[in-house]
């Protein structure tokens, strides 16, 4: 028997407001982070963004255990899953990472 849960990489409970630049910057989607990990984040947006799309956006890292304050990173990806059903009016879209950078703390 498989296990339900494939994920590459144990997910945390993270909830901040991003924008999504969808493809070479052609618009912006405003969305709500639902939870992350090393290998995506899953976001829910008033938008739906379309599978396969490329996607990046700035996230506010939480800060781990020696860390005092969270890291900016800029994480390019790809859109791999959109839900079905809408939750509270937004589209739940599944973000894999394809690069994450650290943003210098200017």
């Amino acid at each position: 028997m498989s296990d339900p849960d494939r994920r590459r990489a144990q997910r945390i409970a993270f909830q901040e407001f991003v924008s999504v630049v969808v493809g070479n910057g052609f618009y912006e989607v405003p969305a709500v982070t639902e939870n992350l990990s090393s290998a995506g984040v899953l976001l829910y947006a008033d938008r739906r963004i379309q599978e396969g799309s490329e996607v990046g956006l700035i996230l506010v890292v939480p800060p781990v255990e020696m860390e005092a304050e969270g890291k900016r990173m800029w994480c390019l990806g790809k859109v791999l899953r959109v839900e079905k059903e809408l939750k509270e009016g937004r589209f739940g879209m599944a973000i894999g990472f394809q690069l994450c950078q650290v943003l210098s703390q200017a």
